[in-house]
């Protein structure tokens, strides 16, 4: 019998609800024919994906020089513009942009690999 892979949503359902039953790690499995030592690991499989899912991620960016730019790099109290995929364009004060990219990150139907422009 093919061995069954079993998808993250999966395992964080099966985690939570093995936990909420009050059922031994043995029981459960035995009642929702899923193999022990799978179980076992799903735990960590699933903190493993949460931490990766909050580490930091490195988001393409060009940065082109502009009047007002002091060596490149802008004046403090000067805003920004971003120049977002979609012809979208948004301007926030440098302090921001910390913020700005990991809302970016976030944002449904975007990819780390899509390139933001800074002007």
């Amino acid at each position: 019998m093919p061995r069954m892979r079993w998808t993250l949503d999966q395992k964080k359902h099966h985690v939570a609800a093995w936990r909420a039953s009050g059922l031994t790690r043995e029981q459960y499995c035995e009642l929702y024919d899923i193999p022990f030592k799978s179980l076992r690991q799903w735990p960590q499989d699933v903190a493993k994906a949460e931490k990766r899912a909050r580490a930091p991620e490195i988001i393409p960016v060009s940065v082109s020089g502009a009047p007002g730019m002091a060596d490149g790099r802008p004046l403090s109290d000067e805003p920004v513009t971003l120049f977002l995929p979609g012809g979208i364009r948004m301007c926030c004060q440098p302090s921001q942009l910390t913020d700005v990219f990991r809302a970016l990150r976030n944002v449904p139907g975007t990819s780390s690999s899509q390139k933001y422009s800074v002007h």
